[in-house]
């Protein structure tokens, strides 16, 4: 099985296209390349772009035919994007946040859209760690301190709570995010978290202030095999 994370796109945002760069043309390849592979689904870490670009978005995921998942970024708001679409896993909730079982996974998914976690969305967390299988956690912004300038500049409130309960359990966990603009992996303990580049434009890992690194734009492959997951960023 292959999964294709794609995270921040950003799409119709001026601070983008002032980079020179078309949110849309980097998403209309990344699309086509995701559907060139034997890709089984692709799930969205959130930043689609301003409120105009959500419904061209996911206009061009159905027509794809392409299974797929979408959590929201800091850049979303959970009223605009319910006027789009409304996942029936999150029902009456006013959080975009749900969990499934497959494949011998626990898959978790976080809204952190204002950037912070909920009480609410706290308490639900902790029941649903209480699992003995592998924990994959889609959350926009990481858990695990990266150090890097962006991380430092526009932290998640409350990721010490997130990480609190992720440390009380014992079983293998995964959180596989997006925001910082930039590839890195981190590692304490059970708790391994990967980032994915953005599908816009790269932000500097260490300067002074967040500020653009390049106008690369990626996206990642995790494959799972016997239980066992792999991971590769796709540049373009």
């Amino acid at each position: 099985m292959k999964i294709a994370l794609v995270t921040d796109l950003h799409a119709e945002e001026s601070w983008v296209s002032d980079e020179g760069v078309s949110s849309w043309e980097n998403w209309k390849v990344i699309l086509n390349d995701i559907l060139s592979k034997d890709i089984n689904q692709m799930i969205f870490l959130g930043d689609i772009g301003a409120p105009s670009a959500h419904q061209q978005f996911l206009d061009s995921l159905n027509q794809s035919g392409l299974d797929y998942k979408v959590i929201l970024g800091n850049h979303e708001n959970f009223d605009e994007v319910i006027k789009t679409k409304r996942p029936a896993a999150i029902a009456e909730r006013k959080e975009w946040y749900w969990s499934e079982e497959n494949n011998g996974f626990k898959s978790i998914y976080l809204d952190t859209s204002t950037d912070a976690i909920s009480r609410t969305q706290l308490d639900w967390l902790e029941a649903e760690l209480q699992t003995d299988q592998t924990t994959l956690l889609f959350v926009h912004h990481p858990i695990l301190l990266t150090n890097t300038t962006p991380h430092l500049e526009f932290p998640l409130k409350g990721d010490e709570q997130v990480l609190d309960l992720l440390q009380s359990r014992s079983q293998p966990i995964h959180i596989f995010c997006g925001h910082l603009h930039l590839d890195d992996h981190q590692t304490t303990g059970h708790i391994q978290q990967t980032i994915t580049p953005s599908a816009s434009i790269q932000i500097k890992r260490h300067s002074e202030k967040a500020e653009v690194e390049n106008i690369g734009f990626a996206y990642r492959v995790l494959e799972f095999k016997e239980n066992q997951i792999t991971s590769e960023v796709v540049w373009l």
